[in-house]
């Protein structure tokens, strides 16, 4: 019964379909194998032609009767022979070195597929952990709803947390999708200017404090956009919150959204009057952690995150990001995404 069962657990796993991560980095084993192959290709061809000229160069008649005139004893080799052994031992050598450039690829990845499957599972389990408690704090904000008359300030708020709490609800289902890594598509176009709006009401009582004037500039017509509305608030949210960052008091942020000049593209812009970015250079402010530990001239400390955000939501669904303008005065980030058919 015992091997009968190891068979079968066996076959079971040799069955069990690869994830992303595992296709991935099994892909990129095999590139850097043909990589091998291909350098160790080069190096053959190479060897083969300095062969053949040295052949060439022996077989000439003078070379022939020098060789003919000597008493020692010597050993005649068919030039066609030395170079089919020459063709036969390449090829293998080729084979051989891109076999055994994938076996090392995969052992140096490995590593890696293990690390993102822990960070897989992280965002997994810490979104599952957070259903819970956002259920019950919308549970109790229910309750204190029914308690409060209708047109009462305090009813009022507590809509607003609602509302808050389900776009944080959102927000996780999001990040368990994010971690599949394809596009957010919806299943029905999201507006564009109407996000942007309404992420502008919800910031603004965060520029209050902060005295900066947040305002959203658009011509008042729907944007639609294949993006899921989640994944789309998160990009808004994150350069309304480095703009507004990275703004004085008394200055202003202004988001904007219009059609691209090809009429094929959505383009979102959030313009600060900030004084530029002065820390890791331009091209390199939407890699991961490329700010971290930077400080905000309001004293909030950055961990690098943000922009990479908005760069990753964006090139899975299509899009670009990039810095339309920084300097003295200001910085406007510019985020192009395909219009909805």
């Amino acid at each position: 019964m015992t091997p009968r069962w190891r068979t079968v657990r066996g076959t079971a796993r040799a069955r069990r379909p690869l994830n992303s991560d595992e296709l991935a980095l099994r892909r990129a084993a095999l590139r850097v194998g043909l990589q091998i192959a291909a350098a160790v290709a080069v190096v053959v061809v190479l060897l083969l032609a300095a062969a053949a000229l040295f052949v060439w160069a022996k077989s000439q008649p003078a070379e022939m009767i020098a060789h003919l005139e000597r008493s020692q004893p010597q050993i005649v080799l068919d030039s066609v022979d030395v170079f089919g052994a020459l063709v036969v031992g390449g090829v293998l050598g080729i084979a051989l070195a891109g076999t055994v450039g994938v076996l090392i690829a995969r052992q140096a990845v490995k590593p890696l597929g293990e690390s993102l499957a822990l960070q897989r599972s992280f965002v997994q389990d810490a979104s599952h952990e957070l259903r819970t408690p956002l259920t019950v704090i919308d549970t109790r904000i229910q309750l204190a709803q029914r308690r409060l008359a209708k047109d009462s300030e305090a009813a009022a708020v507590l809509a607003e947390l609602r509302a808050d709490s389900a776009k944080l609800a959102a927000i996780i289902e999001d990040l368990l999708h994010g971690i599949s890594g394809g596009p957010d598509v919806p299943e029905t176009p999201t507006d564009l200017t109407a996000l942007a709006r309404d992420v502008v009401a919800d910031l603004t009582v965060i520029a209050r404090e902060r005295d900066i004037a947040l305002s959203c500039e658009d011509s008042g017509e729907a944007v639609p956009v294949a993006v899921a509305p989640a994944a789309l608030r998160r990009v808004i949210v994150a350069l309304a919150d480095n703009a507004l960052k990275y703004t004085l008091a008394g200055g202003r942020v202004t988001m904007g959204v219009t059609i691209g000049s090809g009429g094929t593209t959505a383009v979102l812009t959030v313009a600060d009057t900030g004084p530029g970015i002065a820390g890791p250079a331009p091209e390199r402010v939407f890699e991961r952690y490329a700010g971290a530990g930077s400080e905000a001239p309001g004293g909030q400390r950055s961990f690098g995150l943000g922009l990479a955000l908005v760069r990753d939501i964006a090139v899975r669904n299509g899009g670009s990001v990039r810095i339309a303008s920084t300097g003295a005065e200001g910085t406007t980030m510019e985020v192009s995404l395909p219009l909805a058919r």
